[in-house]
């Protein structure tokens, strides 16, 4: 008998193990769930990155998305990159179907997503998961529409001539002055062209150049509602790149078509051209791709006017999608992107000179020989110029499409410089008209 008690209580004492173990193992997974619903959980969180650029922003991009997984361990990014080529092609069609970044980057077409409706207003995460009280005033203004924040700037640029200095020294031609006019320039490019093999003076520098021309002249693309050009200034800028090819200064029309927005395959790091026209921030990227030395000029000063048009302007944003599940994650991205100093330093400038204080001051102490150039590039924008900046055109992919086939159209003598030209500027009226449209609906 008293055997079969004490069976009867191991028993009960097992019983009452396993249910305790049970309700153990319910609270820890009632704990865990709870975890992942507060967004806490380890590996609950996917964000998708998206980014342009070429093999050394790819490289500190990813250095930088490793350094916040890991400090981040719930969360992991999928990183989604490529060459400017296309970017916006594959991202409208992301849009369309619903399914776009969480965070995504973009440049001076910001606005055109803003009235989109397609990006998250930023204003409830700022103070919290996302610190811009040491940013640029400026650079803020720049990503604000209608009293709201859309964007994160990550740098601050200005547009510049990429000079070749080794190709100089072969031709045998010695570098301008700074301040150098178009009359040097238009001097200096057949003189390049004649004495190297195969490279021409200068490359074209397309429909950012035009606007830089433009300011040049007291005038502007597209700002506060209003055309600030005519089409004489269309005629003008065609008809002097005409001219520099017809001197033998530019690149012929089926080198210029053969042009790449990538730093590795840019028309200068081929040694196509000895001149092209970037955005300052991108130096180190073309002086890591040749074993060529490069310096950073302005562009040739107006004659009359003694303005070079230079403005400094916003290099990338990163904005976040608004049908993104994680918008807190996401700013929190955003502000580890821009304010964290070891991310930071990873970074540099390749999306040009931070626009946290803090974070530029410590840069600037530490700056390569690549990096103080783009510095004192900016400073010299900064002394030279009083250019505003000046948003890209409404209906931005569109206009550039434009521009590029006016361009053609001209370079293989389809359309008169004037007519095409004149063409350009109406459908380009038509556009603006159409997607500033948009924007006040």
């Amino acid at each position: 008998m008293r055997k079969w008690y004490v069976l009867f209580v191991l028993l009960l004492v097992a019983v009452g193990m396993v249910a305790c173990s049970s309700e153990s193992a319910n609270n820890e997974k009632s704990e865990e769930e709870g975890e992942q619903a507060s967004g806490t959980g380890e590996g609950e969180i996917t964000l998708r990155v998206a980014w342009w650029g070429g093999q050394e922003r790819h490289d500190r991009t990813l250095q930088v998305i490793e350094m916040y997984e890991e400090q981040n361990p719930h969360v992991k990014i999928e990183a989604e990159y490529s060459g400017f080529d296309g970017y916006f092609d594959k991202l409208n069609t992301q849009l369309a179907a619903g399914n776009a970044p969480d965070v995504i980057q973009f440049g001076g077409n910001l606005n055109d997503f803003v009235y989109r409706d397609v990006l998250l207003p930023l204003d409830d995460y700022v103070g919290k998961e996302l610190d811009t009280s040491l940013h640029n005033q400026t650079m803020l203004d720049s990503a604000t529409f209608d009293g709201k924040l859309y964007g994160v700037t990550l740098g601050t640029t200005a547009w510049g001539l990429l000079l070749n200095k080794s190709l100089f020294e072969e031709a045998g031609v010695a570098l301008p002055s700074k301040e150098w006019t178009w009359n040097d320039f238009k001097e200096l490019t057949p003189k390049l062209t004649e004495n190297l093999d195969g490279t021409y003076g200068t490359g074209d520098f397309g429909e950012d150049g035009f606007g830089v021309f433009l300011a040049q002249r007291d005038k502007y693309t597209y700002l506060d509602g209003e055309v600030g050009f005519g089409v004489e200034d269309v005629v003008d800028w065609f008809q002097l790149w005409k001219g520099l090819r017809e001197s033998g200064g530019a690149a012929i029309p089926e080198v210029q078509v053969s042009a790449s927005q990538t730093p590795e395959q840019s028309l200068i790091v081929q040694r196509d051209v000895v001149i092209e026209s970037i955005a300052s921030n991108q130096l180190a990227a073309y002086a890591g791709a040749t074993e060529d030395e490069f310096e950073l000029y302005p562009y040739p000063y107006n004659e009359e006017t003694g303005k070079n048009g230079v403005s400094l302007r916003p290099s990338q944003y990163f904005a976040a999608y608004k049908e993104t599940k994680h918008p807190e994650e996401a700013a929190k991205f955003m502000n580890f992107f821009v304010n964290h100093i070891e991310a930071t330093e990873v970074l540099g400038n390749d999306r040009g000179a931070p626009v946290n204080s803090e974070v530029r001051e410590n840069l600037m102490e530490q700056a390569s020989d690549l990096d103080q150039k783009v510095y004192a590039y900016i400073d010299l924008v900064n002394e030279t110029s009083d250019a505003p900046f000046v948003p890209n055109l409404p209906g931005y992919n569109e206009n550039t499409q434009l521009f590029s086939e006016t361009e053609e159209i001209i370079y293989y003598d389809q359309k008169s410089t004037e007519q095409a030209s004149e063409d350009y500027y109406n459908e380009l009226l038509s556009n603006i008209e159409k997607y500033s449209g948009e924007e006040s609906e």
